[in-house]
Formats: structure tokens, sequence, C-alpha cells
């Protein structure tokens, strides 16, 4: 093998692209013991304690285990079971698809088989650093010559579902180590599912006396609940619920009020954050903006610009806090669909400023006009995304503190005793900042545009899912692109 070629797949191409392993530390590995001392190297290398003597210690290897572990689980539990289950129903149908969704299927059912297959959980749950040598098998045969006294010979199907395992263990891996915060937010997940609590409905937790709190020693967790804690406390000081009404009214503090049927609040669940890092070609963790979802379903999408204004005059969203490129709209179709809503938010501008004034009609439709051209002139290209979707969205970094007791150096919880005593007690504050993706519809709209069709947050996933699984479990499973416009109309018929 020449020096060009081991530089030149050591450094280009993503990882998550690669069907095999050729690292240049196992080139001389001619037999399993100097293979397991040069995987070694190779975890040291990826940031594990090798003890500056090429060993690993007991608890270096759990954490390495730990690794494989969650990456299994989340192949078996969540990833497969999920693109399984559409699978079936999109065979169903009769599609010019129908030979892919079924050969998918068979795939699947081949990779299940491998991962649970007791040999191989037993080879990997021994020494994860097997993993390092099951994956380079193909290139270097003989890696477990010596092993156990015999000469393991590693089947094909074992050599590529490791490969899968480490792409996995390094989706997992980054969101620890390329962004805290993005951590901090994916081990909170982690603690409220633990809890039996799901990740959907989180505007109605209490936050205000919360019954479930992260210990202090799992500190991410407690950091990041103390996040959405406060974010959540500063929205609900603009908001009421007016019984005449029977809805939520929020407050812009000038007296403009804009009725809300529901807020709907998800945290981002650490699976769909490996989703998400996994399907891009240069994802990073930093990259995952939303990693709060909050979708305020109006009674009236012409209230929509109003309320975008409100939430600004509260210190919501601040231009400087607002990722500009984000800010993009689908409930209006042309700028005079949009007029009323115009005329809605001049209406209240006027009024928080103790006049009332009427705008003519051609002035309304300029200002319609320079709107609409503003909030689509950002219309994302997302290929996994639906073409249907109605709503008004933007991506903000709110900014928020988290408190700490300066003696302890313990987190501080809005909501609790120590927090409320926080002005009689000397304590340290860091500053943070929460990645929010917020939306404005109708509920109307949202039924039509969310829950049906193609736009469906379930067939939604399923595009990002195969994206992912053609990385992943390459070249195993492949969906072809080419085969995704039919998928899209296929998948109209099962969510309708």
């Amino acid at each position: 093998m020449s020096a060009r070629h081991e530089l030149y797949h050591e450094i280009f191409g993503s990882i998550l692209d690669r069907t095999e392993m050729t690292p240049y530390l196992l080139l001389r590995s001619d037999g399993y013991q100097v293979a397991l001392r040069q995987a070694t190297h190779m975890l040291g290398n990826r940031g594990f304690d090798t003890q500056g003597k090429g060993s690993l210690g007991s608890r270096e290897k759990a954490r390495a285990r730990a690794y494989v572990r969650q990456a299994r689980r989340y192949f078996l539990d969540w990833l497969l079971p999920f693109v399984k289950k559409q699978l079936l129903d999109l065979g169903a149908l009769k599609s010019s698809n129908r030979p892919h969704y079924r050969s998918c299927l068979a795939c699947i059912g081949e990779l299940e088989a491998t991962l649970v297959e007791q040999d191989f959980r037993r080879l990997v749950d021994r020494d994860a650093r097997h993993l390092f040598l099951i994956a380079s098998s193909r290139k270097y045969p003989n890696l477990f010559r010596g092993y156990r006294g015999g000469n393991l010979v590693v089947p094909e199907s074992w050599q590529r579902i490791a490969c899968a395992l480490l792409k996995m263990g390094h989706i997992i891996k980054s969101i620890e180590e390329d962004s805290q915060d993005i951590h901090d937010y994916a081990q909170l997940g982690i603690f409220l599912q633990s809890q039996g609590r799901g990740l959907d409905d989180l505007f109605s937790f209490n936050w205000a006396n919360p019954d479930i709190l992260p210990l202090p020693d799992d500190e991410p967790a407690r950091r990041a609940f103390v996040k959405l804690s406060a974010f959540f406390h500063k929205l609900k000081e603009s908001m009421t619920f007016d019984r005449a009404k029977s809805c939520l009214v929020f407050n812009s503090g000038d007296g403009v009020e804009v009725d809300i049927l529901d807020v709907l609040a998800r945290l981002k669940s650490p699976e769909s954050m490996f989703t998400k890092l996994g399907k891009s070609v240069e994802g990073e963790a930093h990259d995952i903006r939303d990693v709060l979802a909050i979708t305020f379903l109006l009674r009236s999408r012409e209230d929509t610009l109003t309320l975008f204004h409100a939430l600004q005059k509260r210190g919501v969203i601040l231009q400087e806090n607002t990722v500009s490129h984000s800010i993009t709209q689908t409930l209006f179709d042309s700028p005079d669909d949009m007029i009323e809503a115009v005329r809605r938010l001049t209406f209240a501008l006027a009024r928080s400023e103790g006049k009332v004034t009427r705008i003519p009609a051609r002035q309304l439709r300029a200002e319609a006009m320079e709107f609409f051209k503003a909030l689509n002139v950002n219309a994302r290209q997302n290929t996994d995304t639906a073409g249907g979707h109605h709503k008004f969205q933007c991506k903000i970094n709110y900014s928020l503190p988290v408190q700490r007791d300066a003696a302890t150096n313990q987190i501080l919880v809005p909501g609790t005793a120590a927090f409320a005593a926080r002005n009689s007690r000397r304590i340290k504050i860091q500053q943070h900042t929460l990645g929010v993706e917020l939306r404005i519809s109708d509920r109307q709209s949202w039924q039509a545009s969310e829950h049906r069709g193609e736009a469906h947050h379930d067939a939604y996933r399923f595009r990002q899912l195969l994206a992912l699984m053609n990385r992943l479990f390459r070249p195993s499973f492949h969906f072809p692109p080419e085969a995704m416009e039919q998928l899209r109309k296929d998948q109209g018929r099962i969510f309708s």
C-alpha cells in the first residue's frame, strides 16, 4: 500500500461514508495481541486514557463498551423498528417503489439478525476494541490470529455491522464532544425519559414547582433543566388563561393581546439529535439549533405578525439572538393573502402608541408585498422536508443565566427553596444560550399540514432516517435517491 493511499484514506472524506476500516496502525499487525495493542492506541487517539503505556484500564473499557451498547440500542430499539414499520405500510401499496421497499425490509431483517447474533455480541461485549479489528478484517484478515488459541475468521456481515456500530459510536461521541450545550440537552432528554416523562409536552410541565429534578451529580441534565426552566418562566410571564375566551392570551405589555389556542413544546430527543447529525455530510453538534421547538397555535392565522411583534416586545425574540436566515413563512400564499395580517399588525402598533389609525388599501398592499418578499427570501432547501407545511418560523439563540451557589458550586434550580433564597447567599452566574425553533400557525392549518400526507412528522422523519441508513449501512442498505419522489407520493397515501 502506497504512502499516498494511506494519507488519502486517513484525511479525506467523511467517516460515515466508509464501508470498511483500513487504519494505518493495523498495517503491520500480524496477530491478535499486536492488533489489540494497536487498537488501544487508536482509542487513545480518540480521547481515551491509555495511561501513556498503551493499556486500557477497566474504567475506560467500560466507557468504550457503553458507547457500543448505546449505538446498538439506537439501532435495535429505535432506528430499525421505526423504519421497518413504515416500510411495511409502504410495501403494501401498489407502487413502482414496491421492490425498493421490500429490498430495504429484507436488509433490515439481516441487520437485526447480525446485531443480535450471540457470537458477535459476545465478542464485542468482551472488549469494545474488537470492533476496530472486526471492521478492519476485510483489509487485514489476520487480526484475530491467536485469539483464544485459534484463528477467528470474521464473516462479512460482522465486518459491515461493526463499521455501522463504529460510525454510530462516532455520532454519539460527537454529541458529547462538539458542543457541551447539546450534550446537556441530550442528557436531560435521557433523564426525562427515564422518569416516564415525554419530551413533547414541556409547556404543561410545572416549571414553577417541579416534582422531578435531575440529581446534583447529574450536572449536564440539571444545567439543561435550568435553562429550559428559565425560558418557560420568561414566556409564561406574558401569558394568561382567559376563561371568557377559553384560551391563552399573550400580552405584549403595551395593550396588544393575541389569542392562542394551544402551545406545543418539545425537547429534541437524543435519537433525533443522532439522526440530524448523521444524515448531513458535514453535520456538527453545534449546528443543532432546534433543541427546543415551540409552536403557538393561534385562533386566527391573521394574528401571526402581531404575535411575532409581541414576542419581540417581551424580549423573547431579539434581533441579536435571531438567526436571520432561518426566518421563513409558508402560511400565506401571496402578498394579497397577507394583507389582513399586515392590517392587524398596523392596528396593534397604533394601539400600543395610544392611537387609532386607518391605512389606505394601496399602502396596506405595498406593506404586504414587502413583508411577503422579506419572509420568503430565506426559503430553506432541505431535501427531506415537505412542501405542504403552513407555518411561520424562525430560530433564536435565547440568552439566559445559570446561577450557582458560590460556596458549594451547586446549580440553583428555579422553583426550589434554594433558588428563592438566592439573594441571601453568594452566587456566581454563568451566561448560556438555548437554541429554540419558534413556530406560529393556526390550528386548522397546522392540523392540515403537519398531520397529513408527506408533511406528516413521521413521514419527514422516515425520509431523514433513510438518508442516515444509506450512510451507516452502506453497501448493505441502499434506498435510491431517484425513488424519493415516488416515496413522497406513497407517504401521501398512507398518511392521508
